[in-house]
């Protein structure tokens, strides 16, 4: 099963300008954990990491807004069957700060 998180500052999957405010997916049957990140002007990559190794899953060109990538993010939760535990839902689209 896969259940959408948010991650504590101090954790290696945190990322101080997040834009989908620090939730990552995990699953409780592997190690395999679902993040996304930013590439500066290049845009926002969501990868699948594993034992050291990053997996590209999805790729957002350009300077993404807030609400594309959180909306992204819960279009690829929905496709992994992803749970969300109390207090980490997705943000309604357009409250995403950036």
């Amino acid at each position: 099963m896969w259940y959408i998180v948010e991650v504590v500052k101090g954790s290696k999957y945190f990322e101080t300008q997040s834009k989908v405010s620090n939730r990552v997916l995990i699953s409780d049957t592997t190690d395999l954990v679902i993040v996304g990140r930013t590439m500066g002007a290049d845009g926002y990559r969501f990868e699948a990491r594993k034992s050291g190794d990053n997996f590209v899953i999805r790729d957002v060109p350009g300077d993404p807004s807030p609400t594309l990538v959180a909306e992204q993010f819960a279009m690829l939760a929905r496709q992994f069957g992803a749970v969300t535990t109390q207090g980490a839902a997705m943000p309604a689209a357009g409250t995403v700060s950036k």
